[in-house]
Parts: structure tokens; C-alpha cells; sequence
């Protein structure tokens, strides 16, 4: 085969695979970026079985657009369905000293991925607190003061251990496997059942079922968060 036709099958391919990530796209696929934070994002999806799933390109203004026009853009039924997903660090975070340190411990890490919908805050004394309550009471709980001093991690960091840059953090396809990831209690009670969350690229937004989605993730439903005052 000639190097003109190759590079004319190659061609053709990447047309297919844009064209599979933007059926619900109406302005082309000329912008879509597929990359390999997407495609990451994507194979954890498909190995889950979320049969549900939904992925969207979005205009490159979304994030100037108030809540009730992407929903729209998403198609979803209500702005109480639209997510992120925020890196939290533990300053205060001392590694196990009995147990294996290669061993994840979701009860002591030093970052959780919190996943918080855009109606509602996330409340850190509360998110402190529901984190301390992952150990039972005795010996092995953690001092009140342990988790006292959560914080959002600065964007570089969260990139690194996540893969994902600014506004495209998705919780699937993590680089760092061993970060715990937190669900909003409140999620629970969306309805319908369907969520809407960054797809590993800040225009691609991923919906899926609530109940796929926490099995997919290995999420841990805590009630961290509290109504936001909107706008």
C-alpha cells in the first residue's frame, strides 16, 4: 500500500472515531479534540459496562454560560444533574505507619477526589467529619483534629495526579488509582438518576446513571455537602 493511501485510511479512521464521539453534536466535528486523556477516560467507561453513558462535545464558551444553558447544551432534565469533580488534599496527612504504604487506605489518604454537584457546596467541617467516621470508634479512629485542615489542591497538582487539566476532570480514568473518590450524598436524590460530569477534556462532558457510576468508581457516598445560595 502506498504512503498516499495509507495516510488516506488513517484519515478516514480518525473521521470515524470523531464522528463516534460527537453524535450528539450539531456544529461539526472539526473541534472535537480526542486525545489521550479522553481515550483514557472513554476505556475506563467501556471496561465498567456503563451502559448508560453519554458523552458530549460542548461549545468552547460552555463555562461563560450560567447553569440553565448547559444543561440545556446537555440535554438534561434539571441544573441539579450537572457535576464536578474536585481534588481535596489532607494537610495534615500522616502515612500508616503498621500497614503496607503501597496498600491504598480510603480511611487515610492524603487526596479524595470529591465528585459535588454545581447547586450545592461542599462543606469541609462535614466532609472532615464523614471522613473521620470511615474508621469505627476505639484506638484506630483518627484524632478530631486529623482531618481539619482539608483543601482544595492547586490545580498543577491535581493535573498530575489526575491527568486532567483545568475544568475537564473527569472521576474516571484517574492516573492515580489509589485516590479514593467521595460522592455527594445529595446525588442520591437526583432525579432522574442520571448525572452529568467533566469527560477528561474541559469541552467533553460524560453523563451517566447514578447507580453505574458510583459501582463503576468505587465510590464512597458521604454527606459532605450543603445548598449553594445561585445567582
Amino acid at each position: 500500500m502506498s504512503t498516499e493511501a495509507i495516510s488516506t485510511v488513517r484519515a478516514r479512521i480518525d473521521e470515524l472515531e470523531k464522528r463516534s464521539w460527537c453524535q450528539d453534536r450539531t456544529d461539526g466535528i472539526s473541534t472535537v479534540a480526542i486525545t489521550a486523556e479522553t481515550r483514557r477516560a472513554r476505556r475506563h467507561v467501556q471496561n465498567s459496562q456503563c451502559y448508560s453513558s453519554r458523552w458530549v462535545w460542548c461549545p468552547p464558551n460552555y463555562y461563560d454560560l450560567g447553569l440553565e444553558e448547559r444543561k440545556n447544551i446537555l440535554g438534561a432534565h434539571s441544573i441539579s444533574q450537572l457535576c464536578k469533580a474536585c481534588l481535596f488534599e489532607n494537610k495534615n496527612y500522616v502515612p500508616n505507619q503498621a500497614n503496607d504504604p503501597n496498600v491504598a487506605d480510603s480511611t487515610n489518604s492524603k487526596y479524595y477526589l470529591v465528585v459535588v454537584q454545581y447547586v450545592e457546596s461542599i462543606n469541609t467541617n462535614k466532609l472532615a467529619s464523614e471522613l473521620r467516621g470511615l474508621r469505627p470508634p476505639g484506638s484506630t479512629r483518627m484524632d478530631p483534629k486529623y482531618f481539619s485542615d482539608l483543601r482544595l489542591a492547586p490545580e498543577e497538582v491535581s493535573e498530575q495526579l489526575t491527568g486532567y487539566g483545568h475544568n475537564g476532570v473527569s472521576p474516571f480514568g484517574i492516573l492515580d488509582t489509589s485516590i479514593p473518590v467521595i460522592v455527594c450524598k445529595s446525588i442520591l436524590a437526583v432525579k432522574p438518576k442520571f448525572i452529568w460530569m467533566g469527560g477528561g477534556h474541559k469541552d467533553l462532558k460524560l453523563g451517566v446513571a447514578v447507580s453505574e457510576f458510583i459501582k463503576a468508581v468505587k465510590g464512597i457516598v458521604l454527606d459532605v455537602s450543603e445548598p449553594r445560595i445561585l445567582d
